[in-house]
This record gives C-alpha cells, structure tokens and sequence, in this order.
C-alpha cells in the first residue's frame, strides 16, 4: 500500500470539523486503506476489519459513520454487480495514483462492458467530483430478475427492489426478515413523502434499515421462505431518526 499524504489544511478544514473524534479517526483509517483511486470494498465486515482490526465495533457504529461521510460529500457510496463500494470524492486532489488501474470498479460507469473487462480504464474519469449534468450515465442494464417489491421515491416514481437483491441481502443479513423489513420501508416511506429518498439514495436507505435490523437482533422468524412468502415477523420495528 503507497504512503498517503495528509495536508495541513485538514485542521482547518470545515467538512472534517463536523466529524466527531471517533468519525475523524475513521476517516483518518479510511485513507490509508483504500485502494490508489481512493475506492474500497464496502461490505460492512471487510471493512470493519480493516479499518479496526484490534478492535471491536458494531455494524450500527460504522454504518451511521459511513453515512456520515456520504452527507458531508466526503465518500461516494455505490454497488457494482450487487457489491457494495467506497469512493473517496477529493482523492486525486490531496493524492499521487501511481498504478495504472484500480483494485475496484469505478463509480462512474461510463462504458459497463470495459470496466467488467479492465478496472480503471483510461476512458474512465472518477478521481474528482463530477457534476451529474456532466457526467455520461450508463446504458441501463436490462432487468433480469422478478420484482417483488416497489419503494416510492422522492419524485413519485417507484424504485422496483429484485428477487435477486432480496437474496443477496437474505445472505447479508441472516437476522433479518428481509421481505418484512421491506414491507416495513414501503409503508415508512408513502407516510413520510418529505423523506422519501432519491433514486441515487434508495439503496443506501435500504441497506442502512437492514444493517440496524441485524444490529439490534434481527426480526428474523424461525422459518423463511422465498422473497416474497416470508413469514410475516411479528416484531414491530421502531422507526428511529437515523432513517431521516
């Protein structure tokens, strides 16, 4: 792993004086264990045990960090292939890339075929911001999988949530009922219409109210179905300020 440079102007800085002591040394951990793109494997016990391998936190600590980081612009956080990953936004503003192509898939996709065939493709440009008006979206992906659910989002629209998705995160989060949980997110979400999520954000919405769930125990009931016959959790699920 090459050195990192931190500047002086990082006491000085108004985005990480926001952070509290425990997020600034996150963060501090975070850049010297990415990748030299500034991106990461995000899943929640990868991460945890690279970022603290002698000692122990919770999945509920970390996640509410990584949020953190995400609504101060600091990280972008994405899926590729069903896979959760971590961009660092500034990165090749403070940082030196020496390698010619990243461990991880690049945020900004512009062709899907080249990065499945090389990561960080001299095509592709993610080391800085990029304006979303700017930025050449990907073709869309041609859905193979049922949809079992739909999220309602900020616009009105629904977001479908895939059989396929449900599984990977039955995988995920062994405590959790996942289709109940989902049920759960769905009524949350028309109640709430101020709160409802951006397309951009939904999966996060998603992932950080099942990785409380599997903090706090789970509402898992003995015996689950497929996606979308679960046996309905009896567990009422309290609806906390995180979700905001």
């Amino acid at each position: 792993m090459p050195n990192r440079i931190l500047k002086e102007s990082i006491c000085t800085s108004d985005t990480i004086d926001k952070l509290t002591s425990f997020e600034e040394i996150c963060w501090y951990r975070l850049i010297v264990n990415v990748d030299d793109y500034g991106r990461t494997d995000a899943r929640l016990p990868i991460l945890k045990s690279r970022l603290f391998p002698l000692r122990s936190i919770t999945d509920k600590q970390l996640t509410d960090v990584l949020n953190k980081f995400t609504d101060l612009d600091l990280i972008y956080m994405y899926e590729f292939e069903k896979r959760p990953y971590i961009q660092i936004v500034t990165w090749s503003k403070h940082q030196t890339i020496r390698t010619k192509k990243s461990k991880y898939p690049p945020f900004d996709t512009l062709d899907i075929n080249d990065i499945k065939a090389k990561f960080g493709d001299s095509k592709i440009s993610i080391n800085s911001p990029v304006k979303e008006k700017e930025t050449k979206k990907a073709e869309p992906i041609k859905q193979t999988s049922k949809t079992i659910i739909n999220l309602v989002l900020n616009d009105n629209s629904l977001y479908p949530i895939t059989e396929d998705q449900i599984k990977h995160w039955q995988g995920l989060y062994p405590a959790v009922n996942v289709m109940q949980s989902l049920r759960n997110m769905s009524g949350w979400l028309e109640a709430n219409p101020k709160k409802r999520k951006t397309k951009s954000g939904i999966l996060r919405f998603v992932t950080s109210w099942l990785s409380k769930e599997q903090d706090k125990g789970g509402n898992c009931t003995p015996t689950q179905g497929r996606p979308g016959q679960q046996v309905i959790a009896s567990e009422k699920y309290a609806h906390d300020s995180a979700f905001v």
